[in-house]
């Protein structure tokens, strides 16, 4: 809200306008390169601040919501991988891991895997049977 105020230090913040927040929401995005998530706090803070704090009637903003960015996991080379079950000496601890990575599962996955959920002789791990 301190960046709103700051951006129309010139003007009396009771006669802003939707205009004004999407000028100073422009302005996060064009000039300050935020991310998403500071963009929706500022939104969410200058709604607060009008709806609540001045006790305007709730409003819609017809104000564009931004997206939260979908980035991808960093993923270790094959090398990497080699090197970390290399690197295990306790044969337990290798072999959860082993699991975890050739099965695809989450630690709370393998955690919940049952004798009776790994089919041996057909060398799987049965699916929709976690959780038992």
């Amino acid at each position: 809200m301190e960046d709103f105020i700051n951006f129309h230090h010139t003007k009396d913040l009771d006669k802003l306008n939707e205009n004004d927040i999407q000028s100073f929401l422009r302005h996060l995005v064009m000039e300050r390169n935020v991310s998403t998530s500071y963009q929706n706090q500022a939104i969410n803070a200058v709604k607060f601040y009008y709806e609540r704090v001045l006790g305007g009637t709730r409003k819609t903003y017809f104000i564009d919501r931004p997206k939260k960015e979908k980035t991808l996991p960093v993923v270790l080379s094959e090398e990497d991988i080699v090197k970390i079950f290399k690197s295990m000496t306790n044969l337990k601890h290798k072999a959860i891991l082993m699991v975890i990575y050739s099965a695809g599962l989450r630690i709370s996955e393998c955690i919940n895997l049952r004798l009776k959920d790994v089919d041996s002789a057909r060398m799987q791990i049965t699916p929709n049977k976690f959780y038992n």
